[in-house]
């Protein structure tokens, strides 16, 4: 499609990607005078039923979502055999940019990942599963907020008897960030999301997917095998974080958190206050003179991950303006997506193709929680001492109970959990049980009804027995837990 006006409204100004499925325009919306991305398929894209439907499936999946957190979809057509999808237009990068830069530090990886938990909750409500939840799909804007794109493969669950677009298990998702289930044909739900949710946050950390290899490999190991400690490759991840990203990134469904808004509270707890300013997102490549040095400090344990600017020093390619990033994006919904990592298929080779002016200086704006989706209730955190300080903390070095809970009730009652397993006094399986029950906790809570969270806490207190009775938890585990319970009781009370 060369620059023209769709359906007497929406003119074209500017080619931003192509693909061998479809090409992505800046745009105009001439009604209603505003900046729009313009996706559009090519003629191969139209002879391709497949890629007809994900994008027909696309346009009406992501219409029926309003969110700030969800790229807008604005309007759909065809013109001239055209299809064509009109879209908000966003300025940003992906966090795929991001990661190719190196790990995150922690507080903007917990951001990042509270607002998508945000926009995936909501799709959920909507009875809407994105099935490809991976860091190339979502894009962190100049003023921080997170939006979740591309619904090109999006399922329905809701709709009876409709297509779900089966096809080969490399083409339809990403094998980097691939639940089991997917890999195997098998059905998903809203848990399918989750998993994609912990392959990124493993990624957003560690800088890299949980697994590697080739496409045919990493399904292999998603479906049978563990993914590698993420506190053995970053040491300063919180030991409650990294029994999260292990849940998420459990095999089964069923041993996963089963609600992506329980998701959120459990990553907002680990939070400082919502609104203060966590890591900064360096926006533009071009920087207007030469950089200063470094500034002096102690050697980080890990490999920089809160050092932005060095690796943008090692990595000019990767800092890209952002409107080439979604114009990539939103390609990956009307072409058959990569099978060896998730990155697109048509990736800019040279800052020169970028069609977005430089700046004078590069901008840079703090990442921080945006209060956008108020809950009936929020955990409230406290702010979280630093890994490394000149003096010791031996509350966060030593595992045994503090008198002062460190945070949240529940919060602190999952820490002690995972105490307990590392402690060797409770079963590992048996956790996974105790951190189901713990959701239903939470979930009941946050939903204000008292009465079926005491109802749930009585559950777990005879769990507890129960796993004593059984062995599988020590005296002293079951003391030091029902400690914690006996906590979030009385904060209900």
């Amino acid at each position: 499609m060369s620059r023209r006006l769709l359906s007497g409204r929406y003119q074209s100004e500017e080619l931003l990607g192509s693909g061998g499925m479809g090409e992505v325009w800046r745009g105009r919306d001439l009604r209603l005078d505003r900046p729009v991305a313009i996706k559009v398929l090519t003629a191969a894209g139209v002879r391709e039923p497949m890629a007809a439907e994900r994008f027909d499936r696309e346009a009406r999946t992501a219409a029926r979502l309003t969110h700030p957190h969800i790229v807008g979809v604005y309007d759909f057509g065809t013109e001239d055999d055209h299809s064509y999808l009109v879209m908000e237009l966003v300025e940003g990068r992906t966090v795929g940019d991001l990661v190719a830069a190196g790990p995150l530090p922690v507080d903007q990886a917990l951001s990042i990942a509270v607002q998508t938990c945000d926009g995936i909750a909501a799709a959920h409500a909507a009875g809407v599963v994105h099935r490809d939840i991976k860091p190339g799909n979502l894009i962190v804007t100049p003023a921080g907020t997170v939006k979740i794109c591309d619904f090109g493969i999006a399922r329905l669950p809701r709709l009876a008897g409709q297509n779900t677009l089966t096809g080969p298990a490399t083409k339809l998702g990403t094998s980097s960030y691939m639940s089991p289930e997917q890999a195997l044909g098998g059905p998903v739900d809203p848990r399918t999301d989750l998993y994609g949710l912990g392959c990124t946050l493993y990624a957003m950390l560690t800088g890299a997917p949980p697994f590697a290899g080739d496409p045919l490999s990493v399904l292999h190991q998603h479906v049978n095998e563990p993914p590698p400690p993420l506190r053995d490759r970053r040491p300063d991840v919180p030991v409650e974080l990294d029994a999260l990203v292990s849940e998420l990134l459990a095999k089964d469904p069923a041993d996963r958190p089963t609600d992506a808004g329980v998701v959120r509270e459990r990553l907002a707890a680990l939070l400082p206050r919502a609104g203060t300013p966590l890591a900064v997102v360096a926006v533009d490549a071009a920087p207007a003179g030469p950089e200063p040095p470094p500034a002096p400090g102690p050697a980080a344990p890990v490999a920089a991950p809160g050092d932005r600017s060095a690796r943008s020093r090692r990595n000019p390619l990767l800092v890209l303006a952002g409107l080439v990033g979604l114009a990539l994006l939103a390609l990956a919904g009307v072409t058959l997506l990569d099978r060896d990592g998730g990155k697109p298929l048509a990736a800019p080779t040279a800052p020169a193709t970028t069609t977005t002016a430089a700046a004078p200086s590069a901008p840079v704006v703090p990442v921080t929680v945006a209060p956008t989706t108020p809950r009936p209730r929020t955990v409230a955190p406290t702010t979280r001492s630093p890994v490394a300080t000149p003096e010791p903390s031996p509350s966060l070095a030593s595992a045994t109970p503090s008198a002062v809970p460190p945070r949240d009730p529940i919060v602190a009652l999952r820490l002690s959990i995972q105490e307990q397993v590392d402690a060797g006094q409770l079963n590992p399986d048996a956790a996974k049980d105790l951190h189901a029950k713990v959701d239903a906790i939470a979930k009941e809570t946050a939903e204000g009804d008292t009465d079926q969270a005491q109802e749930q806490i009585k559950k777990l207190r005879d769990k507890l027995s129960e796993l004593l009775r059984g062995g599988k938890l020590t005296a002293g585990g079951y003391d030091a837990l029902s400690a914690d319970v006996d906590r979030v009781a009385a904060e209900l009370t």
